[in-house]
């Protein structure tokens, strides 16, 4: 071997050792964004970056990106477990241009998003959860996409969204096809489809739990659950409230599927449609402790095949349609 081959050899090597250091410095545990910072920083406390994407190409697995102060930080594609946090009275703007504004996308990931406004300018989705094992949303606003304001289709995950506003999108406010989820004090209002839909896709199963909620000035039902062949779609709703929807308050369907919809001490109010609805072989829905009034339809209302269960201590009263349609099965005040 020649002495400049040996020479070329060993620079690359030097050079190579210096690098891979260096490369894994730059993964860090928890990297900063600022309206002040840059892209080419290294996204410290110090020296911040400018946006979501240049900061999580610097965020370890399991690391978090903290906002620093108020601006727009643009959309990010997440693929490994992180955290993005925004504390209160700090506007963490992503601006949706085209696309999604947050997407999220890596098996088995685990990802925080807290404190974000997220703005559609002609983007198609707020927040998309593709793939991953867990994704919690909080203290969030989205609005205005083309298409839905969160939509997740992670299969076999859990979806956890508190206290956050989805309004106003062109489709659904949320569509969930996958995993297992939670709604806790979130409001879907406004939006020009469903507010809420839980619906089965290519997923076997899919449940949920809606708390202390509303759906409200929605172009379609406030809250619907569908199930499609062979598959199921388990629901619980509690303390939720459905109101000034074009379509029904609460509505359970099914086409050769199992629906099962259970309404807790929830209430169904001057709606379009029906307080609560039922359709298709399979469907069955369930209501207790709740108050169905003033709604256009009926307070109760059921299709001839399905299934729907007044049990007790119900108020269905002032429904221009009347209290009930259907055969509904009933083990207390109607």
């Amino acid at each position: 071997m020649s002495s400049f081959v040996r020479r070329a050899a060993g620079t690359a090597l030097a050079t190579f050792v210096l690098a891979w250091p260096l490369t894994a410095a730059a993964q860090v545990q928890r990297t900063f964004v600022a309206s002040s910072g840059a892209d080419t920083a290294p996204c410290t406390f110090a020296e911040p970056c400018r946006s979501f994407a240049a900061a999580i190409a610097q965020t370890a697995d399991g690391g978090e990106i903290v906002v620093l102060d108020s601006a727009g930080y643009g959309a990010v594609t997440i693929t490994q477990s992180a955290s993005i946090l925004a504390a209160p009275g700090v506007y963490a703007g992503v601006t949706v241009f085209s696309g999604n504004g947050v997407t999220v996308a890596g098996v088995g990931t685990r990802v925080r998003l807290s404190g974000l406004t997220i703005n559609g300018q002609g983007g198609d989705i707020g927040i998309y959860f593709q793939q991953g094992a867990r994704l919690a949303v909080d203290h969030c606003v989205i609005s205005a996409l083309n298409l839905y304001g969160i939509y997740v289709q992670a299969a076999n995950s859990t979806w956890v969204v508190t206290d956050t506003t989805i309004a106003s999108n062109a489709s659904y406010g949320l569509i969930a096809e996958a995993g297992s989820g939670t709604l806790d004090r979130v409001r879907a209002e406004n939006n020009q489809n469903v507010g809420v839909l839980i619906n089965t896709s290519s997923n076997v199963l899919v449940r949920a739990l809606v708390r202390d909620s509303v759906m409200s000035g929605n172009a379609g039902h406030g809250l619907s659950v569908f199930s499609g062949s062979g598959r199921t779609a388990i629901v619980t709703v509690e303390s939720a409230a459905a109101s000034v929807n074009a379509g029904s308050g609460f509505a359970g369907v099914t086409s050769g599927g199992t629906t099962l919809l259970t309404l807790r001490a929830s209430l169904a109010t001057t709606n379009s449609g029906s307080g609560a609805f039922a359709s298709g072989i399979g469907a069955t829905v369930s209501v207790t402790g709740s108050t169905l009034v003033r709604n256009t339809g009926f307070g109760l209302e059921q299709d001839t095949s399905s299934v729907l269960r007044s049990l007790v201590n119900n108020a269905v009263e002032d429904n221009v349609a009347g209290a009930t349609s259907g055969t509904i099965t009933t083990s207390g005040p109607v």
